[in-house]
C-alpha cells in the first residue's frame, strides 16, 4: 500500500532512529528525523508532518516540552504525536496526555502493533485534512476523534469477551447503525452470509446501499424476500496473517451506509484487528502461562523427584518399575505398605516417598518395631503422661504426635504387638491418640508408611496379626525386589559404595577386577543390599592396589568362581535351565560342586605338604583328624 505520508521521528539515540526507521521503511512512508527537540520543532514547522514520534527523554528539551510547543503551534497543533518511552508508568502518561499527546507506544517495539498504529493515525490525519477541504471539519473531527477513542479504549482491554462486545456497541454509535455483528468464519450463520464470505475472500470492504440490486448479492434477497433492508457494509479485519474476520453493520430502514462511513469503519477496523490479536495473544499468553506452571510445578516435582531417589542406586526394570509406583502414591495422602527382604532398602523407599509428597517440609518419624521392648511399645507411639507408669518422670510427646502433618515410617510392621495393633488400628480410624495417662484425645493428621519382611497375610492365619489392621496397612502396596532379581545392578552399586568408602577410608581404590566383578554378579546376596555394603567395605579394607581382585572377597563368593570353571570346562554335560524351579535345582547343584571341588582342591594341597600324613595335616590346618579323614575318604584321595 502506497501510504505517502510523512513521519517525522524525533529521538536524540541514533539507534533509536534506526530502529524505527527500519520497522517503518517498507511501509512507504516519507521518513524525516530530529535529534533535539529544537530540530523536530523546525522540522515540523518545515514539513507539516501526518505524525510525529517524539522520544520522551532527550536531553535539553524533552519530549514532553517539544509536545507543549507543537500544540501551541495554529499550524501544527493538529499533528498526531505518539510518544515513544521505555517508561510504561502511569505519571508519564498523565504527563503526556497533559502535554497533548495522542498515545504512547513503549520500548521494545512490537512490530505490528507499532505498523498498525502508525498506519491508523496516519490515516486518520489524512481523513481529517480531506474532511477539512471538505469544510465538514467539525463533524468529522468529532467523528475521528470519536474513532481514535473508541481504538484507545479497545486497546486498553485485553479480555476477548468484554473486547468483542465493546466494538459491537462503539461501532453502532459511530455509523449509527441499527445492528452491527462480528464474523470470524466465511462460513457466516446471521447477517448477509454472501457478502461477508465475499469480504473474507476478496479481503475487500463492500458497502451495499441495495442489497436487491447488487449482482453480487442478489440471489441472495431472491432466496429471502423477507428481508428489508436499507444497506449493508462490511469491512475486513486484516491480520498479520491474513483476514482475521469481517465486521458487519445493517440499516434495515432508510438510513444508507455512504463513504464516509465506510472509510471510518476501515480506520476503525485497523485497530479491531490489532485489538482482537492482542486480546487473542494476552488469552494465548495465559493458557501458556498456565502451562509453563504446570509444567514447572512438574519440572521442581521432578527435580525434586530425582534428588529424593538419589540415594536409591540402580535402573533395573525391577527397581524402575517400583519407583514409578512410589511417584504416583507419594501425591497422596494414602497409607502405603512395603515388602522387602532384609537390606532390599525400604526405609531409604520410605523416605524418598516422604521426600516428593506434599508433606515434604513436615517430619519424617521413622521407628522399628523388632526394636522397641513391648512393655514400652505404646509410649513410644502414643506418648506418655507424666506418672503414667514407673518411671515416666516427665511428659514425652509419642511418634505420632512428632510427626503430625508429615509422614510416620514403622519398619518391621509385622514384629508389632498385639496390644499395640489395637491402639494403631484406632489411629488409622479415628485419626486420634491418646497418651498413656490421659483420657484426651488429641488429634493427629499423619500419613502412614509401613515395612516388612515377613508375609503379613500368613501372621493373619496364624493369629500374629489382626486381619482388620492388616487390611488398612495394604491400602498401596510397593514390593521392593531382591538384589539377585536385579543383578544388573550389581555393578552401579559396587561403584557407589567404593566412592563412599574411598572418602571414609582414605582410599584410592579404582574398581573390582574382572573375575571379581563376576564373582560378584553370581552371588546371590542373602542380606541384599546391606551385606554387598558390608562386603564391599571389608573387601577394600583388605585390599592392597588399585583393584579389588577375588582373593580378598569371602570365600562363599570366591567358590562360586570354582563353580562357574567347573561348570565351563564341562560346558557340554550342563542342561541349560528352563524355569525357576530348574533354575534352584541348577543353582543347588553348582554349590554343591563348587564345594566339592574347593574341598578337593584344599586337601590335595594340604596333603601334599605333608606328604600324605592325615595327622600332620590336621595340626598344620586346625582341623579335627577325624573330620579330616572322612573327606579325605569321601574324595576318595590316595594318600600314596
Amino acid at each position: 500500500m502506497n501510504n505517502n505520508s510523512t513521519i517525522l521521528i524525533v529521538d536524540d539515540d541514533q539507534i533509536g532512529r534506526d530502529t524505527l526507521e527500519a520497522l517503518l521503511a517498507k511501509q512507504n512512508y516519507n521518513l524525516a528525523f530530529a535529534s533535539t527537540g529544537a530540530e523536530a520543532l523546525a522540522q515540523a514547522k518545515e514539513l507539516t508532518p501526518d505524525l510525529i514520534l517524539l522520544d520522551v527523554m532527550m536531553p535539553g528539551m524533552d519530549g514532553f516540552e517539544v509536545c507543549r510547543q507543537l500544540r501551541a503551534d495554529p499550524i501544527l497543533a493538529e499533528v498526531p504525536i505518539i510518544m515513544v518511552t521505555a517508561l510504561d508508568d502511569r505519571d508519564s502518561r498523565m504527563q503526556g496526555i497533559e502535554a497533548g499527546a495522542d498515545d504512547f507506544i513503549t520500548k521494545p517495539f512490537d512490530r505490528g502493533e507499532l505498523q498498525m498504529r502508525v498506519r491508523t493515525i496516519t490515516r486518520l490525519n489524512r481523513y481529517r485534512r480531506l474532511l477539512v477541504a471538505n469544510q465538514q471539519l467539525e463533524v468529522k473531527i468529532s467523528q475521528l476523534s470519536a474513532l481514535y477513542n473508541i481504538s484507545s479504549a479497545l486497546n486498553l482491554t485485553i479480555e476477548i469477551d468484554t473486547l468483542l462486545k465493546s466494538i459491537i456497541q462503539k461501532a453502532a454509535e459511530l455509523l449509527h447503525a441499527e445492528s452491527v455483528s462480528l464474523h470470524f468464519s466465511n462460513q457466516a450463520n446471521g447477517g448477509f452470509p454472501q457478502v461477508v464470505g465475499w469480504v473474507f475472500r476478496e479481503g475487500k470492504s463492500a458497502l451495499v446501499q441495495d442489497i436487491s440490486k447488487d449482482e453480487r448479492f442478489c440471489l441472495e434477497t431472491a432466496a429471502n424476500k423477507s428481508l428489508l433492508v436499507g444497506s449493508v457494509l462490511c469491512v475486513p479485519l486484516h491480520g498479520k496473517d491474513g483476514v482475521l474476520g469481517v465486521i458487519e453493520a445493517v440499516n434495515k430502514k432508510d438510513s444508507k451506509f455512504i463513504q464516509d462511513d465506510q472509510r471510518m469503519l476501515e480506520a476503525m477496523a485497523d485497530n479491531i484487528a490489532v485489538s482482537i490479536e492482542k486480546a487473542n495473544l494476552y488469552q494465548d499468553l495465559q493458557r501458556a502461562e498456565a502451562l509453563l506452571r504446570r509444567q514447572n510445578a512438574a519440572l521442581r516435582l521432578s527435580v525434586k523427584q530425582k534428588y529424593s531417589f538419589a540415594n536409591i542406586i540402580g535402573n533395573s526394570d525391577e527397581l524402575i518399575a517400583v519407583l514409578k509406583k512410589a511417584e504416583q502414591v507419594a501425591l497422596t495422602d494414602s497409607t502405603v505398605l512395603i515388602y522387602g527382604e532384609t537390606g532390599t532398602g525400604k526405609e531409604l523407599l520410605a523416605q524418598a516417598i516422604h521426600q516428593i509428597s506434599p508433606r515434604a517440609t513436615r517430619n519424617l518419624v521413622a521407628l522399628n518395631c523388632n526394636a522397641i521392648p513391648e512393655s514400652l511399645f505404646e509410649s513410644e507411639l502414643f506418648g506418655h503422661e507424666k506418672g503414667a507408669f514407673t518411671g515416666a518422670a516427665a511428659r514425652r510427646i509419642g511418634r505420632f504426635e512428632e510427626a503430625n502433618g508429615g509422614t510416620l515410617f514403622l519398619d518391621e510392621i509385622g514384629d508389632m504387638p498385639l496390644s499395640a495393633q489395637v491402639r494403631l488400628l484406632r489411629v488409622l480410624q479415628d485419626g486420634v491418640i491418646q497418651r498413656l495417662g490421659s483420657n484426651t484425645d488429641i488429634k493427629v493428621d499423619v500419613r502412614l508408611i509401613t515395612a516388612t519382611h515377613r508375609n503379613l497375610a500368613q501372621l493373619v492365619n496364624e493369629g500374629k496379626f489382626r486381619q482388620d489392621l492388616y487390611y488398612r496397612l495394604r491400602v498401596f502396596e510397593l514390593r521392593l525386589p531382591p538384589l539377585r532379581e536385579r543383578r544388573g545392578d550389581i555393578p552401579l552399586l559396587i561403584n557407589h559404595f567404593i566412592a563412599d568408602y574411598n572418602e571414609k577410608l582414605s582410599k584410592k581404590i579404582l574398581g573390582v577386577e574382572e573375575t571379581a566383578l563376576n564373582a560378584l554378579r553370581n552371588y546371590d546376596y542373602p542380606g541384599n543390599i546391606r551385606e554387598l555394603q558390608h562386603l564391599i567395605e571389608s573387601a577394600m579394607i583388605l585390599c592392597r592396589g588399585k583393584m579389588i581382585t577375588l582373593d580378598v572377597l569371602p570365600e562363599e563368593i570366591q567358590t562360586l568362581m570354582v563353580t562357574a570353571k567347573g561348570m565351563k570346562a564341562n560346558a557340554e554335560s550342563v542342561v541349560i535351565p528352563r524355569n525357576n524351579e530348574e533354575l534352584k535345582a541348577a543353582k543347588a547343584e553348582a554349590r554343591r560342586i563348587a564345594e566339592e571341588q574347593v574341598e578337593r582342591l584344599f586337601l590335595a594341597e594340604l596333603l601334599s605338604s605333608t606328604d600324605g600324613n592325615v595327622s600332620e595335616a590336621a595340626r598344620k590346618s586346625g582341623m579335627n583328624r577325624s573330620w579330616l579323614a572322612q573327606l579325605v575318604s569321601k574324595h576318595k584321595l590316595d594318600l600314596n
